[in-house]
Parts: structure tokens; sequence; C-alpha cells
């Protein structure tokens, strides 16, 4: 992919300069268009390279720095700093520069004057984005008109999202031919977060695949395998696969419409909401459902790592039986069995196979059940 490097030609090329008294070669902004040029990585890795490095390239400029030093990038981290941007965002732009000098050095081009400099921590023990309250999510729903195809759309991509945890990238990936029924059981096969394949299927409930199917069915232009699953009715568009970003503003601007009006609260909380449902599902003893499970669920864990632990048949069962279970907690008012707190304290020191091992003892006192 090539990009328009000239954006990146600001601080001219000095000759050699010494710093802490080694001579080093002029540092050059056509060493930014060779790092670009060299990272080998998705489209989207590299835009994101490139938009973090022109704006470190504009600050260098912005104060006449021809020749950077270690000082000056504790002096453009303190600039981050100070900027108003959110600390990952700090991180991202920081870790760019970090990236880029780690390569001149290993290159011999120019030394890595950003070498350990440590930019804001970011806390990861902590949820970003609020997840929705139960109450919330079937509220939600009723304040969405159906009675049109941007309607039905937007529906369906909200069952997506809080009953089957969709992230907004695998819905704007999707397509028609994506769907899949087998054995009268629907699957959605999603190109995952880091993947390059559709080889992450997720199953479809009942009421969220006629939901799709709703929506399907009132597009006005003929539907194949190969459309987009989700399309734009914008007039500039019409008809094309609908972006990530307008998949994000489109679910923030129902949150607001329907009174949830709170930067805490965006596309990515619905997901998480999905998240919340498995794990509060998983509580109750009858669901059947372990710590192993919700993560599958919500696909943190590789596909091949789940053929370990659960057969094919065994998985189906599990992963249907899971999506009902977020679907009837959210919608139908399940009432969950709660679990005492000694006891989901104890259970939680269990590994997943002493886990279904007791459930399996459980089951075994009922009868079977």
């Amino acid at each position: 992919m090539a990009y328009n490097n000239a954006a990146l030609a600001i601080a001219p090329a000095r000759p050699y300069t010494v710093i802490q008294g080694a001579q080093v070669p002029a540092f050059s902004t056509s060493l930014f268009e060779r790092f670009i040029d060299y990272t080998d990585r998705k489209e989207t890795t590299v835009k994101g390279y490139f938009t973090c490095i022109r704006q470190f390239v504009k600050w260098l400029e912005a104060n006449d720095i021809r020749q950077p030093e270690r000082e000056h990038i504790k002096a453009y981290r303190d600039y981050l700093s100070s900027s108003g941007l959110a600390t990952g965002t700090q991180a991202q732009y920081l870790r760019a520069v970090k990236h880029f000098f780690k390569w001149t050095a290993s290159e011999g081009l120019y030394p890595n004057v950003a070498d350990n400099i440590h930019g804001a921590k970011i806390r990861h023990d902590v949820h970003k984005k609020d997840a929705l309250q139960r109450e919330d999510v079937a509220q939600i729903a009723d304040t969405i008109d159906r009675s049109d195809e941007q309607g039905k759309r937007l529906y369906a991509m909200y069952l997506l999202c809080v009953i089957c945890g969709l992230r907004t990238i695998e819905i704007h990936r999707a397509d028609v031919g994506d769907l899949k029924t087998v054995g009268g059981t629907t699957y959605l096969y999603l190109q995952g977060k880091g993947h390059d394949d559709k080889d992450a299927p997720v199953l479809l409930i009942k009421e969220v695949y006629e939901a799709v199917q709703d929506y399907l069915n009132s597009r006005a232009a003929k539907v194949t395998a190969k459309s987009p699953l989700f399309t734009s009715t914008s007039n500039r568009s019409k008809g094309g696969r609908i972006a990530t970003t307008t998949i994000s503003t489109m679910l923030k601007e129902m949150l607001i419409k329907a009174g949830y009006d709170s930067d805490r609260l965006t596309a990515h909380s619905l997901r998480h909401t999905s998240g919340t449902g498995a794990h509060k599902a998983a509580k109750a003893l009858k669901i059947d459902l372990d710590l192993y499970d919700v993560q599958h669920l919500m696909r943190h864990c590789d596909p091949a790592t789940t053929e370990i632990y659960i057969h094919d048949d065994e998985r189906e069962t599990t992963e249907a039986k899971g999506r009902r279970a977020i679907y009837d907690y959210y919608f139908n008012g399940a009432e969950l069995n709660p679990v005492m707190p000694e006891l989901e304290a104890e259970i939680m020191t269990l590994t997943a196979d002493q886990q279904r091992e007791l459930l399996a003892q459980i089951r075994a006192q009922k009868g079977g059940k």
C-alpha cells in the first residue's frame, strides 16, 4: 500500500553531528519514509504508524528540532501528557516513536534515543467502558423502531453485539455468505481480532437469526452470498459495506436516544454487556457453564485450544446453552439461582477440569439431569 509520504518531508537533513561524544549520521525525515515502507503489517496497522509518526514529525518541526536527542523524546512524552489525549492514545503515539528509533538503531542509521523511555501507565485491570445493567438491555431494544430497513438493521446489530458479543470490526467484515446453517443450527463465521480468515463460528440462537433475516428480507437490493451482511443506506454509499466508524456511531446514537448518554457507554459496552451476562449466567450451577465456557463464548480463546477440552458436539451444546442463557437473562427475566459467596469463592480456586468434575458429580447426584 502506498502513502503520500510528502507529509513527512519537513525537517531537512543535516551533516554529521555529535551526540554524547559519538559521531552519528545526520537525522533525516527520509528515515520516516523508509520506516513506513519497512513496516510489513496489516493496512490498518501501517496507517496507525503513519498517523503517529506524522504527529511526531509535526512536533519536531514546530520546535525546530533537526537532530533528536534523548531529552527531546522525553519532552515529546511530556507534550503528549499535557495534550489532553487519552492515556491509551498517548501510549500509542510514544510507542510508534520508540519502534521507529529501535528500527533506526538496528539498521545502524541512527542511535536509539528513545530506549527505556516510559510513558503514562495504563491500567489493564479495569474495564475502560461500562456494561449495561440487566434491565437496560430490553429497554433499549424497545426504543428501536423496526418498521423500516434502518431500524431492522440497527436491531440486528444490537443483538449481535449484546447477545453474541460481536465487535464492530466483525460486523463490518461479515458477508451474507458467512451465515451457514448446519443440522438446523445457524452460525455466523467471523474474521476475528488478529485473524486473516473467517474461521471463528458464532452460534446464532433463534431470536438473533430471525432479526438478521428480517433485516436481509427488508433490503431492496438483491442479496447474494458475496453481499456485505450490513450495508449503508446513505445516498453517497448506498448498498456498500457499512464502515466500522459508522456502526459505532449508530450504536452510540441508539444509546443516547434511549436515554443512556454517558462517555463510558459506547458500542464496545454492548460486547462488555454480553460478557457480563454470560458471567452472571455462569453463576447458576444448573446452566453448567464454567469460566472456560464463558471465555469461549466471548472468543477470548483460540478455537484450537477449545478442541483440547471440548468435543465438537459438546461445544455446540455449550455455546447454544450459553447464548440462550444470555438472551433469557436480559430479555425473558429468567431467574438465576445465586451461588453463596463462600461456595463461589471456593469454586473460583478450582481448575477448569476440577470444575467439570464437580459439575459431573452434581449432575450424578440429581440423577443425570
